[in-house]
């Protein structure tokens, strides 16, 4: 019997943490929260793996951030929990636990997460002749011998580990601009992911319109704005 009840306690404990994830509804007793993680200049970081666990309740559940930074949960309400955030090797571990009040009726709100990750960058160079047609992410044909090139150098190099980074000119929304460059910038990793390389060694981020190299009051200045950046971390 007690080998039956400690397997029921399990199933009852892993389907409700299963429930809570996904779910876009708040009820009277369970709390909808918004988890937005970005860095300390507000650009979302896609993928970062968030973790809660109950501080008075036996409660985990983990999620991985969208392309817009956010993660939605359904947490009870009046419990505690202990938060932290987990990206390209490194752990945050916020100390202030998240209260989830008691209160009439359905509640939802947004918890803001800032991140640093700690990246300093040894070289930064652009990607030439990295082509996607407008408005678009998937990469074209022609790009495959500058990316046959990157693979090359990461192969020969097994220690290095890059960022890419997508940008943008300034046309268009910045939501819109935020999200077209992390996309392009997940297809360069998800080339060379295809391609043998280890995800442990790639970062992705979208930096949108926010970083400029010249003015985008030309058709030249938008051109040079508009690129694909290998930023290498460690060699």
């Amino acid at each position: 019997m007690k080998t039956i009840y400690t397997i029921f306690i399990f199933l009852v404990h892993f389907l409700f943490s299963f429930h809570l994830i996904g779910q876009d509804n708040p009820t009277e007793t369970m709390a909808l929260v918004t988890f937005k993680i970005t860095d300390y200049n507000g650009i979302p970081e896609e993928g970062a793996v968030i973790t809660l666990t109950g501080v008075d309740t036996t409660l985990t559940a983990k999620g991985v951030a969208d392309i817009d930074g956010k993660y939605k949960l359904l947490l009870p309400e009046g419990k505690k929990y202990k938060i932290s955030v987990f990206k390209f090797g490194e752990d945050f571990n916020f100390e202030r636990p998240l209260d989830i009040p008691s209160t009439v009726g359905a509640i939802k709100f947004q918890k803001d997460l800032k991140i640093k990750l700690v990246t300093e960058y040894l070289k930064i160079y652009k990607l030439e002749h990295v082509y996607f047609d407008f408005d678009k992410w998937e990469l074209k044909k022609e790009s495959d011998n500058a990316l046959n090139m990157l693979l090359k150098d990461l192969k020969n190099k097994p220690n290095m580990k890059i960022e890419i980074a997508g940008h943008t000119d300034d046309k268009g929304t910045h939501e819109y601009n935020m999200r077209l460059s992390q996309r392009r910038a997940d297809s360069v990793i998800e080339w060379l992911i295809n391609h043998g390389i280890s995800t442990t060694r790639l970062l992705a981020k979208g930096y949108g319109e926010t970083a400029p190299v010249a003015s985008n009051d030309t058709e030249e200045g938008c051109s040079k704005n508009r690129r694909t950046e290998v930023r290498i971390i460690e060699e």
